[in-house]
């Protein structure tokens, strides 16, 4: 599989001889025992269908194959598949085989089972890139926007916001579109006290306010503070996904410093983070601050970008960052840095 894959990557249309071999092969391979190898196939066909000039009988095929899955373990790889191939090539789908992929995917995002559920919300929310403006505006209002409610149960709003994050994450400017129904959404999700929706909360707050970044607009200001509170919320979980978010905000700025206002609000969140009992949640605050106070860029230049975060502190907080730094931070920015931690947790992994 991986062989074919790499073969498909570099050499693209002189193998379209072989496309139906090559279809044939890694469709079956979806079906094998072995969970390795059903998600080398569904990665192989990612490779193939973005070269493939009749891609619908793919997209069918895979469909049936989510529909007429018995076990949860090859469906998550089925809905897997049809994602990989949905993020390079949806835009291909034709409109008499999206209507028979939307309406399952709809169905499956309030599946009983979680790994399922996850699985199908996070291929709902790629195709939202590709849907059609009338698809689209249905799926945001009556799905995406409607997580938050108290007309359904939590597994019901759990898919749909596992949705409306990785919408968020793949497409923000068509989601953003309806920006106030969006920020009332976020808010209610970071409030929640069941730990699954407050996650996603978060997670949905960190691809908004990613994408307000890239494209310099004026973060949402009423969002700050419900996104600061998260990190007292009841579960470690919820805290740690906070600290990996603040983390992921400061990379996603590269060398600038994140806005004032929101920096305001998240140092002395995350210097509380450093405090916790729990070993997760202070590593992931730690590991944050390094990040947000560019503690590990070129020597000399750190001093500058930490003195311009301490600005925007009042005093005490700022002796209480000092401390936290010259006790903690140094030695841990001259370590060597670990990998990203996983945001989007609806991507089926070996």
């Amino acid at each position: 599989m991986d062989t074919l894959a790499c073969l498909l990557q570099k050499a693209g249309v002189l193998l379209k001889p072989f496309f139906p071999q090559l279809q044939t092969t890694f469709v079956k391979a979806l079906n094998d025992p072995n969970r390795t190898v059903r998600l080398k196939a569904g990665v192989a066909l990612s490779y193939l269908i973005d070269i493939h000039m009749r891609p619908d009988p793919l997209f069918n095929e895979l469909a049936n194959g989510i529909k007429n899955a018995d076990e949860a373990a090859v469906r998550d790889t089925y809905l897997q598949a049809l994602r990989g191939c949905i993020e390079p090539s949806g835009a291909k789908m034709s409109a008499p085989i999206r209507r028979q992929v939307l309406p399952l995917l709809l169905s499956l995002v309030s599946h009983p089972e979680d790994t399922s559920r996850s699985a199908a919300s996070g291929c709902l929310g790629a195709f939202c890139k590709w849907l059609p403006d009338e698809d689209l505006s249905n799926i945001i209002d009556d799905v995406l926007l409607n997580s938050a409610g108290n007309d359904s149960d939590w597994q019901v709003k759990h898919g749909r916001s596992a949705a409306l994050y990785v919408a968020m994450k793949d497409a923000p400017e068509r989601i953003c579109e309806k920006k106030d129904k969006v920020v009332n959404t976020i808010k209610t999700l970071l409030g929640s006290d069941v730990v699954a929706l407050a996650q996603n909360g978060v997670r949905v707050c960190g691809y908004f306010f990613a994408h307000l970044m890239k494209n310099n607009e004026e973060l949402t200001a009423e969002l700050i503070q419900p996104f600061c509170r998260a990190m007292n919320h009841q579960s470690n979980d919820v805290k740690q996904m906070v600290a990996t978010i603040s983390n992921f905000w400061a990379k996603t700025q590269g060398d600038e410093l994140l806005a004032p206002d929101l920096l305001k609000a998240m140092l002395p969140m995350l210097v509380n983070g450093t405090k916790e009992k729990n070993s997760t949640v202070k590593s992931f605050s730690e590991t944050a601050l390094v990040s947000v106070l560019h503690l590990r860029t070129s020597k000399g230049t750190e001093v500058t970008k930490s003195s311009e975060c301490m600005k925007v502190l009042p005093s005490g907080s700022r002796d209480a960052l000092q401390d936290v730094i010259t006790k903690v931070l140094t030695r841990l920015a001259n370590q060597p840095e670990g990998k990203d931690e996983v945001i989007d947790e609806t991507i089926v992994t070996i």
